[in-house]
């Protein structure tokens, strides 16, 4: 994500919005925690059903009042007049008791953008039409990076769902030996080949050959934590990992670019969509028949995007993981600090 972006006014913040959740939002109640004119926070939830708006609102409420350092832009995505309502006021109605400033609601349907909350009559009833995206300067240097949203959320759990041929994964993982310490050399040295650096062509899926090794490998518990712990520094301390696969890894896998630093910060952000998407791919190869496989990958994936900041691929990751394996304690764990709204770096804070 990036960290420097000049918008003019709310059109074209909600323009680029997208651009930096991943996806276009459908449907949608989200709450920008503003700190000096700066969007600090971005916390999102589906549009509930009436039943559950107390339970949405909750659970939007906890984390703005911890991140939000001034005020709160409210964002309504409704298909239908009026149906964000309800969540909408509601949200705003509990922020404002709780002493949250709400600096202004805005609501995003068919393309156009509506401001409720104006009562000096210069905002039109049928709204206004949100700019053509080539017209918003920020929108380019967002393309620049290689950045476009997707349709909608659920494209975003598509990026994790097992593709066609995986089945093949799935028999050959099955047909392994169980020599622990063998399974734990060739799944470093496989890491090691997936995440070499990216050349200029585009990588293409992952081979089978180095999949097999790699996802099973993640079986071993003490070289999963410390494969994550390489991929995204800081979000495993370093002294709960164990010593022999420390030196494994250090010996093995490629120190570039952020990759093996163990400090807050993680991939460098040139190399972090190669890296989380080589990630993604071999989540695809993984068949939701090798449920402890695929979750253990998943969560790997998840626990990158999560320090990247990409909360809808983090999420997806553990959706997959939690569904094929609802037991697998690291993706329930993860689940739980992102439905709090906690940060890598926060978690750092109170180690420390």
């Amino acid at each position: 994500m990036t960290d420097h972006l000049t918008v003019d006014g709310p059109a074209q913040l909600l323009v680029v919005l997208p651009y930096q959740l991943g996806y276009h939002p459908r449907r949608s109640v989200l709450a920008l925690g503003l700190d000096r004119r700066r969007v600090r926070f971005v916390a999102r939830a589906d549009l509930p059903p009436p039943g559950e708006v107390e339970e949405t609102v909750a659970a939007l409420v906890g984390p703005l009042r911890r991140e939000a350092r001034g005020p709160v832009l409210v964002l309504g995505y409704e298909d239908e007049p009026e149906e964000s309502a309800p969540v909408v006021l509601a949200l705003v109605d509990a922020l404002e008791r709780g002493g949250t400033q709400v600096a202004d609601i805005v609501v995003v349907r068919a393309g156009r953008w509506y401001s409720p909350a104006c009562s000096a009559g210069c905002c039109p009833e049928e709204g206004r039409a949100l700019p053509p995206a080539e017209s918003v300067p920020a929108v380019a240097e967002l393309v620049g990076l290689g950045l476009a949203p997707l349709p909608d959320r659920a494209a975003v759990g598509r990026l994790l769902e097992a593709e066609d041929g995986a089945a093949g994964v799935g028999r050959s993982l099955g047909a392994l030996g169980e020599d622990p310490a063998r399974r734990r050399r060739e799944g470093v040295l496989a890491w090691a080949r997936l995440l070499e650096q990216p050349g200029e062509e585009p990588a293409g899926p992952p081979p089978d050959e180095l999949v097999v090794p790699a996802v099973a490998a993640l079986r071993d518990i003490p070289l999963r934590d410390a494969l994550i712990g390489w991929l995204a520094p800081g979000v495993v301390p370093r002294s709960r990992l164990e010593p022999v696969v420390l030196a494994l890894l250090e010996r093995r896998l490629p120190r570039r670019a952020g990759l093996g630093t163990w400090r807050p910060g993680g991939v460098d952000p040139d190399e972090r969509p190669a890296v989380l998407e080589r990630l993604l791919a071999v989540c695809r190869r993984v068949p939701d028949e090798r449920p402890t496989e695929a979750a253990a990958v998943c969560t790997t994936a998840a626990h990158l995007a999560w320090q990247a900041g990409d909360g809808a691929v983090a999420r997806s990751a553990l959706e997959r993981a939690l569904r094929v394996e609802p037991g697998y304690r690291l993706a329930q764990l993860l689940a739980r600090l992102i439905a709090l709204g906690l940060r890598p770096d926060q978690l750092l804070d109170r180690a420390g």
